[in-house]
């Protein structure tokens, strides 16, 4: 194999790694943005702090104002508070964008605007991304509305903006008044939420197609900004982001950090700096000995060019070199880095001549070997010395030495070009010498202004043809300065010089025949956590451990007709695309310890997940829910995605059944109905304008990385945390009462929540572990009026049926009518929670079988339900087993488990359904009967409202549950007799 068989097959693989990974590279990005359509109807916003800067622009104002006295220990204090806290929520980040806008109470608008302006210059123009800066640059040539996006204040935003051109900011208002800032937000902080409606309402404001648009961000808190537009980009994301982005399958892309520096970047500025000046003296100590002082000083140039750029690992990309042959001449270059004296050593190799600023003629080192090589040094303040300065040159010029100059005067704080001053330009007229434009694209990337330290790399320069002088006049100098600065912006705007364009946009034909990029649609915002949470690791461990324990969530629909299977297979393709986490298997870390991950499939195999069967016609309910019975009890595949599909057709009257089967550690009750309720259809006939996701690509998780990125993560945090509690403990000093009443309502709650319960059903102990699948019916708005007229809630009026039917089974076969111990999940869902995954804790209700009196029941159930959701924010099991439960083995979580829901006689839940029709492949849905697990009880007992009917699933285990027929009918009799209390 040749090597460069070998590289290209490395390159190849590289290029097949990332395209796996999503991963993109700048020239994909930029070829995009070129690809879309053109015209202030697209959008391009972009998130300030992370994504354009290396960094936070509010670390520059916080050192302003710690040198300059203007934050208070207090306001210190809570800063440094809510930071080991961490920002997590709306509440948070508001505190801490409060106890920083404090330092500026008092101060005026226009001081504050200054200020930002001088800090940009000085420090954050220095962290500016060249990738986001030519992205940026990209939308602007492409006519696009630029938006600069940001939690951050005007003051942080506002001079970046103008730097790099862009109109429009959204930022975080501040309280101004009278000119005065008083310390306070001046309205809605822009995060999260709060940037995704700013975003939206300016899209409405100036027509933004939101659809065509685009968002970079770099924080998992502004998923919510990126969803609003159809092309989001994640840029430098961390860990949070990057998962989101595998789960939206949008495209990830990481810029080199600004600010990071090496031992070996040291050792290598180092050398570079010894390399030059050593280069320099020996090159005159050479050149000395044939008593030439200018040929010594031209190959002191030369040596110090090649050996320092050699040391500093800094190689030259030239274009148009053939024009450096051009002697004498006055080269013009952009100033952007301290480097640009090294490049231009090795681009022009002597001959030439510079003019720098006067200071540098005291600078060591350099003063010595500027001052040895005629250059003028000129006071940047004084435009008269200035000239005289120059007069010099030309001399020089005339003697045929070149010379070199920076027009801008100075370096860019950014890479925009600067104003161009006329001195070089007078000189070049008078000498009757030709202008050599040198355009540097990125010097500043290998060392920005303010750096020091020297990154390897390649700097692209482009020497454009001379410009000959011979004929300009002073009249007509303004012009000819316009239309070099002007050949400088061009040849920027356009570089040719890309290195890679490995995505080729190929998109369809639009009506007018113009081609219209295809925007790729996003997946639903549902299960997009990497990683299991403690409650959903107990339920995947345990059934490892004790088959008893399996935690299978199956929800059967009912439905009018049988849908065409093509149809059928083709919406659950569809699915798998909008809900990533139907193509997610889960992979345990190495051990058996740690929190289990989602891994993305390489190919989803339809028909291990999508099965159909006939009954035996006209098939019976019997005959329905034995086959789901036996279905849904089957063990699902470990090693695959958690769900199937089962279609079971020869129903009576033309009917078919659909039964869908997922693993809990899945997604909750809630969450199951939840996605449902998304994939359903409102309408039989199919959906030209659906959204057509692309599949999600594919992840490798190997079980010792997982593991290993677990422990470094948790060694990491560990002292950060012990630092948060002890500040957290600190703070709770000033109320010791208060504090201890917490902490005796937190042991009561866990030994209600652990202690094994009192008052369990003897009728109901025994544990066979099979499943058996009974359903009932009531109409929603009768059981709704009934629990009404007692004082309670649908749950209630449930619960307190429930517990009746139970009484009518002990009371019938003969069994005591002492207690029976009902557990309750209760839902732990937040507002702006991700959809899917698993959010509840559980309460255990002790339910006396003695009270007859449906009324009463609910009275009582309903104090019990109201006392628990009050005291079960946190949740027992997530407070003191959550941090153990991911380190620990399958037998221990196991026995936890079974000890936590075993030895509750019944499990009761409720959840919200669908109030209109709704419709799979075609087939309206008629009923939908939930079934939990048996996670160890006697019953499962759950209810789902369907447009206007309760539907309830019972799932029993028969050892427990003797006469499952006999139970039914007195559950029916425990729903009637709530019902008729509002018939009263």
């Amino acid at each position: 194999m040749t090597a460069e068989t070998s590289t290209g097959g490395g390159l190849r693989e590289q290029a097949a790694a990332m395209a796996r990974s999503n991963v993109w590279t700048e020239d994909q990005l930029i070829a995009d943005v070129e690809a879309a359509p053109p015209g202030p109807r697209v959008g391009a916003f972009f998130d300030f702090d992370g994504t354009v800067i290396d960094g936070y622009s509010l670390a520059a104002f916080a050192r302003h104002h710690l040198r300059s006295l203007h934050v208070t220990p207090t306001d210190l204090g809570q800063l440094l508070l809510t930071g080991l806290r961490g920002v997590t929520t709306e509440e948070d980040f508001e505190r801490f964008t409060v106890a920083g806008m404090r330092a500026w109470a008092g101060r005026s608008e226009d001081e504050l605007a200054e200020l930002g302006e001088r800090l940009f210059v000085q420090g954050i123009a220095g962290s500016l991304y060249p990738e986001a800066w030519r992205l940026v640059t990209a939308h602007l040539q492409a006519g696009h509305t630029v938006v600069l996006a940001s939690s951050a204040t005007r003051f942080q935003v506002e001079p970046a903006a103008r730097a790099m051109g862009v109109e429009h900011v959204l930022v975080s208002p501040v309280e101004i008044v009278d000119g005065v800032c008083t310390g306070r937000p001046g309205g809605p902080l822009l995060w999260r939420a709060g940037k995704a409606a700013a975003v939206r309402a300016f899209a409405e404001e100036h027509g933004i197609d939101l659809l065509q648009s685009y968002a970079y961000s770099n924080g998992d808190e502004d998923v919510p900004f990126l969803r609003t537009v159809g092309r989001a980009r994640a840029l430098n994301p961390g860990k949070g982001l990057t998962a989101a982005a595998r789960h939206y399958s949008w495209p990830v892309a990481r810029f080199k950090r600004r600010g990071s520096t090496s031992p070996a970047d040291v050792a290598r500025t180092l050398a570079g700096v010894g390399g030059m000046f050593g280069g320099f003296a020996t090159g005159l100590a050479v050149g000395a000995l044939g008593g030439s002082r200018r040929e010594a000083v031209d190959l002191g140039l030369t040596l110090a060019g090649e050996l320092g750029s050699a040391l500093a690992g800094v190689r030259l990309d030239v274009q148009g070199a053939e024009h450096l042959a051009t002697r004498p001449a006055v080269f013009l270059f952009n100033h952007q880095s301290q480097l640009d004296v090294l490049i231009l050593a090795k681009l022009l190799r002597g001959g030439f001549t510079g003019v720098a600023k006067k200071e540098l003629a005291r600078t060591p080192g350099f003063g010595l070997a500027f001052r040895l090589a005629d250059v003028a040094f000129v006071d940047r303040g004084d435009p008269a010395q200035a000239r005289r300065a120059l007069e010099p040159a030309v001399q020089r010029l005339k003697e045929g030495i070149s010379l070199v100059v920076a027009p801008e005067g100075t370096r860019s704080a950014t890479p925009t070009l600067g104003p161009f001053k006329k001195g070089a330009f007078h000189v070049a007229m008078q000498a009757g010498v030709p202008i050599v434009p040198v355009v540097i694209r990125n010097a500043g990337e290998l060392m920005w202004r303010g750096a020091t330290t020297v990154s390897p790399g390649t700097v692209q320069v482009r020497v454009l043809p001379p410009v000959d002088t011979s004929d300009w006049t002073v009249e007509d100098l303004d012009r000819h300065v316009t239309e070099v600065r002007d050949s400088f912006l061009a040849t920027l705007a356009n570089w040719s010089g890309r290195t890679r364009r490995p995505v080729v946009a190929e998109s369809p034909t639009a009506e007018d025949g113009a081609p219209a990029p295809a925007v790729p649609a996003a997946p639903l915002d549902w299960g997009t956590s990497p990683e299991m949470n403690p409650i959903e690791t107990a339920m995947w461990r345990a059934e490892a451990a004790d088959p008893r324990l399996r935690a299978n969530v199956t929800l059967l629909e009912v439905l009018e007709t049988a849908p065409d299977w093509d149809r059928f297979l083709g919406a659950h393709e569809w699915a798998s695309r909008m809900v990533p986490r139907m193509r997610q298997k889960v992979v345990e870390p190495a051990l058996g310890v740690g929190a289990p991950r989602w891994a993305t499939v390489d190919d989803l195999d339809l028909g291990r997940h999508v099965r159909r069967v006939r009954l035996e016609e006209p098939g019976s309910t019997r005959q329905l829910l034995d086959v789901v019975g036996e279905f849904a009890s089957a063990p699902l595949d470990r090693d695959r995605p958690l769900w199937e599909v089962l279609l079971v057709e020869g129903l009576a009257e033309g009917r078919a059944a659909y039964v869908v089967k997922t693993h809990h550690s899945t997604t909750d009750g809630l969450g199951a109905v939840q996605l449902m309720g998304l994939l359903h259809r409102r309408s039989p006939d199919r959906d030209p304008a659906r959204p057509e996701p692309p599949a999600p690509v594919p992840g490798e998780v190997s079980r010792v990385g997982a593991l290993t990125e677990q422990l470094v993560g948790t060694a990491r945090s560990v002292p950060l945390a012990a630092l948060r509690r002890g500040v957290e403990a600190l703070g709770t000093l000033r109320h010791p009462r208060e504090v201890a009443a917490q902490a005796l309502d937190a042991a009561r709650a866990a030994t209600k929540t652990l202690a094994p319960p009192r008052g369990s059903s003897p009728a109901l102990a025994a544990r066979g572990g099979d499943w058996r699948f009974e359903v009932l019916e009531v109409p929603l708005a009768d059981l709704k009026r009934g629990a009404k007229a007692a004082g309670g809630s649908l749950n209630d009026g449930f619960l307190a049926a429930v517990v009746g039917g139970f009484r009518r089974y002990h009371q019938r076969t003969g069994a005591p009518l002492a207690t029976m111990t009902v557990g309750i999940p209760i839902s732990l869902r937040a507002r702006d929670d991700a959809q899917g995954g698993n959010r509840f804790t559980g309460a255990r209700f002790t339910a006396s079988l003695a009270e007859a009196d449906p009324a009463a029941r609910i009275a009582t159930i309903r104090q019990f339900v109201l006392s628990a959701r009050e005291t079960s924010a946190g949740g027992v099991t997530d407070d003191l087993l959550g941090p153990a439960l991911h380190w620990l083995p399958a037998p221990v979580v196991g026995a936890v488990s079974g000890r936590l829901t075993s030895a509750n006689d019944v499990q009761v839940s409720n959840m919200p359904g669908v109030a209109h029709p709704v419709y799979i492949a075609g087939s309206r849905i008629l009923r939908m009967y939930p079934f939990g697990p048996l996670p160890g009880t006697a019953a499962m007992v759950t209810l789902l409202s369907h447009e206007d009917t309760c539907c309830i699933g019972v799932n029993l285990d028969s050892a427990a549950v003797t006469d499952p027929a006999g139970l039914v009918a007195d559950l029916q009799a425990g729903l009637d007799e709530v019902v008729a209390l509002g018939q009263v």
